[in-house]
């Protein structure tokens, strides 16, 4: 299946847009975009059928030194705060506290 945000291949619309068609056949999900994206999959979970599955997202965050030094790339998760640089940067997306992320 084809999709672009333009439409110039395949359907026009967002990655995001299939996952309700596609998601129900999947065991596992894994993704890898921009935060919104991330935040949107977030809150519409169940109407994207995203409910009861592995979602995996891969987070791009600033990241000061890269070894965990400075917590410059610090997130807030279901499970304490994470570093993006040492416990990521692959995380659960239902972990993730999306309101409380500021980048």
């Amino acid at each position: 299946v084809d999709i672009t945000e333009d439409g110039s291949v395949g359907e026009k619309g967002l990655a995001t847009d299939l996952l309700p068609e596609l998601a129900p056949r999947a065991d596992q999900i894994m993704a890898c975009g921009p935060m919104g994206m991330y935040r949107d999959m977030a809150a519409r979970k169940k109407r994207m059928a995203l409910e009861g599955k592995s979602v995996q997202v891969s987070l791009e965050v600033r990241m000061g030194c890269g070894v965990g030094v400075c917590y410059g790339c610090t997130i807030k998760t279901e499970t304490g705060p994470k570093q993006v640089c040492q416990d990521g940067p692959v995380f659960e997306l239902s972990d993730v506290l999306w309101n409380q992320l500021e980048c």
